[in-house]
């Protein structure tokens, strides 16, 4: 029997790292509940934190408002992230990169933790980051 699984939250950002904290270890819950395994959970995590961090970074002013939905399979686990903003650099894209910087390697490390990484820019505001990973014996 195949089990499908899904969540949506929607999470008020006023730039206190609370928030944040909770809904990693909410993802982090729900794909250990999954019995998704522990190497994929850590991928799917910090991949998620990136686009979580992006979004708070670029995407949110003062009070805003981020919108996740997670979506698992036995074939692969799907995760989403929208922020209502409309900063210069949308969540998830890549910028130039120097090589002394920090900054500007996010979206690579997305790519490189995860299967597919889709951003959506909307031109009402806001921008989506869609991830998935597979979920096969190659992970």
């Amino acid at each position: 029997m195949t089990r499908n699984s899904s969540m949506h939250r929607t999470l008020l950002v006023d730039g206190s790292p609370e928030p944040v904290r909770a809904l990693r270890t909410t993802l982090t819950s729900f794909l250990t509940d999954n019995n998704v395994p522990s190497r994929a959970v850590r991928a799917i995590v910090l991949a998620f934190s990136e686009a979580l961090e992006n979004a708070v970074e670029h995407g949110t002013v003062g009070k805003s408002k981020l919108e996740v939905r997670m979506r698992y399979s036995p074939r692969f686990v799907l995760v989403s992230l929208r922020d209502s903003g409309s900063d210069k650099t949308p969540l998830g894209r890549p910028v130039d990169q120097d090589d002394d910087s920090e900054r500007g390697r996010g979206f690579k490390l997305m790519n490189e933790l995860m299967d597919y990484v889709r951003v959506r820019v909307y031109p009402s505001g806001g921008t989506r980051v869609s991830m998935m990973r597979r979920l096969d014996e190659r992970h």
